[in-house]
């Protein structure tokens, strides 16, 4: 019988009580002792405490028997030293906290190794979508050489009632703060913050060299503007948020940014709050792992898997990542959709002048240009001192 602690009882720490005593009721071979959860404060009352000991004092916690904590407490500094703490000890480790893991999980990983600690994370990326284990284990015969994701429910959900609805960027937001997908102070989602430590995780493993966060180029939708969203839709594409990734040979170009995808590609039609990510292997080819971004039983769904395979495998090693790659703005090169703030005819007579071909979109309300395929050095002579309405790169071709 496996002992554990929940360290957090908020909203995914009570998700994951409340599955596991489910799971527990569903065996008749041994259960999982939930003997601790460290918390000041219950506040959902259907939670089942029984026989369990809840403590604000998580030393109390690490100083007992307990072979695995379960960290869903959320911030940096606080998770991070009580993660280290116990993987020292040999407790093996499963989280949900991206933000911590984003910054230290390298170091920590290296500290498991030394002590055969697991550390379980599938929850960290993608709420429910199994990503993490199919990096690890189900495409390890791959190369990867492309990851390509909506990691962030909130700004998926404001971007299709954008395009879905014609809403207004700030009244799509209000509709996703009204239910729940936003919090009040929106800046981590729409900023493209949230995305980015995602991405950062999800390539470190897809790839194996060392990401650091502050390499992710990020960009968020708080400027995409409705007439942009219509404008491309006319044409054949959709805007989406997206945290992408992509090695060839040594280099990495890593960012989060909208993006338009033709609306033939499989991310272009994940709705709402949804999430997907798009995994290219060099033997598997296109694969696509979709489903629900976040929410208590789905993140929960997650957090639990991992301890259920720790339960029975044990420790079986983390990958810890010694190199650093290069990294660059763009690997591949683009089509760009250009929109100005001035008159179009100054970008139109500079994209003759270097003699780059270009679609011109446009209808009752704007005009912009669609380029032919260029680098983004030629992207960023093109636009040099124009004051851009609007930018996209166009992915999924």
């Amino acid at each position: 019988m496996m002992k554990i602690a929940i360290l957090g009882l908020g909203t995914v720490g009570g998700g994951v009580l409340k599955l596991l005593q489910k799971v527990n009721e569903a065996r008749t071979d041994s259960k999982i002792d939930i003997t601790h959860v460290l918390a000041r404060d219950i506040k959902d009352e259907t939670l089942d405490l029984t026989g369990i000991i809840v403590t604000d004092d998580v030393d109390e916690i690490l100083n007992s028997d307990i072979q695995l904590i379960v960290e869903v407490l959320g911030g940096v500094d606080f998770p991070y030293a009580v993660q280290r703490k116990a993987l020292e000890r040999g407790i093996h480790v499963v989280t949900a906290n991206k933000d911590m893991l984003a910054l230290h999980l390298n170091e920590l990983a290296q500290i498991a190794n030394q002590h055969q600690a697991q550390i379980g994370y599938e929850a960290s990326c993608g709420g429910g979508i199994p990503i993490i284990q199919p990096l690890q284990y189900s495409l390890n015969a791959n190369k990867i050489n492309k990851v390509m994701g909506i990691l962030n429910g909130t700004t998926n959900y404001i971007l299709t009632k954008m395009a879905d609805e014609q809403c207004e960027y700030q009244e799509a937001l209000a509709q996703a703060q009204a239910l729940g997908y936003a919090e009040k102070d929106p800046t981590n989602d729409i900023e493209g913050y949230d995305a980015a430590r995602k991405i950062a995780i999800l390539s470190r493993l897809a790839f194996k060299v060392n990401i650091p966060l502050e390499r992710v180029e990020v960009r968020g939708i708080s400027q995409v503007n409705q007439q942009d969203i219509q404008l491309a839709q006319e044409n054949g594409f959709t805007l989406k948020l997206l945290g992408k990734s992509r090695q060839v040979a040594d280099t990495i170009s890593i960012s989060v940014e909208p993006v338009l995808l033709p609306t033939t590609h499989s991310l272009a039609n994940v709705k709402l709050e949804k999430n997907a990510i798009f995994i290219v292997g060099d033997a598997v080819g296109q694969t696509m792992f979709y489903g629900p971004g976040a929410g208590s039983s789905e993140t929960a769904s997650a957090v639990v898997s991992d301890i259920l395979f720790i339960e029975k495998f044990g420790f079986t090693g983390n990958l810890t990542t010694q190199e650093s790659a290069h990294f660059t703005k763009s690997i591949t090169d683009h089509r760009y959709y250009i929109r100005l703030e001035e008159d179009m005819s100054l970008l139109k007579e500079r994209l003759t002048a270097m003699n780059i071909k270009y679609q011109l979109w446009q209808n009752d309300e704007i005009t912009a240009v669609l380029t032919a395929t260029i680098s983004e050095p030629t992207f960023k002579a093109l636009t040099q001192e124009l004051t851009l309405a609007a930018y996209y790169q166009i992915e999924g071709e």
